[in-house]
């Protein structure tokens, strides 16, 4: 077998690199297909470490802030105030937070906060449906006051 030759007589490179080919081609059908998962796996390993992304789905808004809760409730009370919106309701202790507020259109607005550890998951709704360019225009103004 020093030749390089199977049993049968044909080249054993030949098969060897046959099922390297197949399980190759195989692993990238599998990651073109299954690509959106795995960016979101990647994407959720950058959330864990604090750089998430902003989420909106089902007419909310989310990302998770690497800040305690506290800067981060203060961050929301000055967003509002900055779009001079009034503060209907404001609650906040060492594990959660809830801001609303409403738009003179009427449009209601909810952030929600949670803490986990040194990060903060801050949601928001505004309105019944959800409207992605107000609930982004909010949290770009929390994190430029969180300075985020």
């Amino acid at each position: 077998m020093a030749s390089g030759k199977g049993r049968s007589g044909g080249w054993v490179g030949g098969a060897v690199l046959a099922r390297v080919g197949a399980r190759l081609a195989l692993m990238l059908a599998a990651a073109w297909l299954l690509g959106g998962c795995v960016w979101l796996l990647v994407g959720g390993g950058a959330a864990a470490a604090g750089a998430g992304a902003a989420i909106y789905y089902k007419g909310r808004l989310e990302q998770t802030l690497q800040a305690p809760i506290g800067k981060v409730h203060t961050a929301c009370v000055s967003a509002l105030k900055y779009f001079e919106l009034p503060i209907l309701d404001d609650k906040v202790d060492k594990l959660t937070g809830h801001l609303e507020s409403q738009y003179a259109d009427g449009k209601h607005v909810w952030i929600d906060l949670k803490a986990d550890g040194g990060f903060t998951k801050v949601t928001i709704r505004v309105g019944l449906l959800g409207d992605e360019d107000r609930a982004m225009q909010i949290l770009d103004r929390i994190k430029k006051n969180a300075g985020l």
